[in-house]
């Protein structure tokens, strides 16, 4: 059985889909501190709209974690590994923290 740890970001809202927020620049300028507290608490992502091109405000986090994502299912075999892994835990093929990491949860 091969470990397989992965950390990932699922945004996920029950009945609705979750439209990312868009304001003009000059909005985005004016609540620019509220933004960043928006970004990072709420986990939001915000298109700023300007004539000279759109641009996306989002949490340092959620993009380490959108890079690390899109890094993962570029890999050749991941899928495969990924889905095998699954089946491996639905079937009880699993460890326990301890066989693990060599020590008690």
């Amino acid at each position: 059985m091969e470990l397989m740890v992965v950390h990932y970001l699922v945004h996920k809202v029950v009945g609705e889909v979750k439209v990312m927020a868009m304001m003009t620049a000059t909005e985005a300028r004016k609540s620019f501190f509220e933004i960043i507290k928006q970004t990072n608490q709420q986990h939001e992502i915000i298109q700023v709209q300007h004539k000279s091109g759109n641009a996306v405000i989002m949490s340092a986090d959620d993009y380490e974690s959108l890079q690390e994502t899109l890094h993962l299912l570029s890999q050749p075999d991941f899928k495969q590994k990924f889905n095998q892994s699954v089946s491996e835990a639905d079937s009880g093929e699993v460890a326990s923290f301890e066989e693990v990491f060599g020590e008690p949860l």
